[in-house]
């Protein structure tokens, strides 16, 4: 004898909130799945433009160039200075050659790149060339694109009359940071703390190619840096 089967009955208000409930359920892992890509957008957004490919924006030929010269110009003379913010002959450059820079530096005709290297880290117990060099760029990166780098040469000062004895620590990243903030920049300390740009530095560092501190180009080719006043005459023949 063939067993009678039960019909299942439906409740239509059952059905129609467990349909609900997985439309609900669709559109919450829609809407992490576009939350998560935002995420991720903006990690890499920001990542490209806070220059941790090792770019600077505001570098030019990895230097940073100080000059009057009209916005997207190259001026006639453009004296390279590359330097090591632990080297001590570099400090006595700035002190010698300071205010003849600073009048090229407002000469249209010129361009000053300053190009920060780190062939010194092997004179200081925490690698004090890189990271000075790191800070320097991140002041740049903060402050100077517009194309105004008097933030960033108020630092690059400090660095030099704050220079440390070669074989210690060198400053702290807490002084770094303090001094870029005396200078006017003021959000870089997450720069400093996570070196930002060491990359940057080294790729610069091996760029100058074995290249001693300082040492001065004007035009690409070498200066011999006897006095300011032979400094200046060889920068301005150049502009004619």
């Amino acid at each position: 004898m063939a067993q009678n089967s039960k019909k299942v009955i439906v409740d239509p208000r059952k059905a129609e909130k467990r349909r609900s409930m997985l439309l609900k359920i669709g559109a919450a892992v829609v809407l992490i799945a576009i939350a998560v890509g935002i995420g991720l957008w903006a990690v890499l957004s920001n990542e490209s433009s806070t220059g941790s490919a090792s770019e600077v924006t505001v570098a030019t030929d990895n230097a940073f160039r100080v000059t009057t010269a009209p916005a997207g110009s190259t001026p006639p003379a453009v004296l390279t200075v590359i330097e090591d913010f632990q080297c001590p002959a570099c400090r006595q450059f700035e002190e010698q050659f300071g205010p003849v820079l600073e009048e090229l530096r407002n000469n249209p005709q010129v361009a000053v790149d300053y190009m920060p290297i780190s062939i010194l880290d092997r004179m200081s117990t925490t690698d004090y060339s890189t990271r000075a060099a790191n800070a320097s760029a991140c002041v740049a990166e903060s402050t100077a694109t517009d194309g105004d780098f008097s933030t960033w040469l108020q630092f690059h000062n400090m660095l030099y009359a704050q220079q440390p004895a070669e074989g210690g620590a060198g400053l702290s990243d807490d002084q770094l940071n303090n001094l870029a903030t005396q200078s006017g920049a003021s959000n870089v300390r997450q720069c400093i703390d996570d070196q930002q740009f060491a990359d940057w530095v080294a790729d610069t560092t091996q760029a100058a190619a074995a290249t001693g501190t300082p040492t001065v180009r004007l035009n690409g080719e070498d200066v011999a840096l006897s006095t300011p006043e032979a400094l200046r005459e060889a920068v301005l023949a150049a502009t004619n």
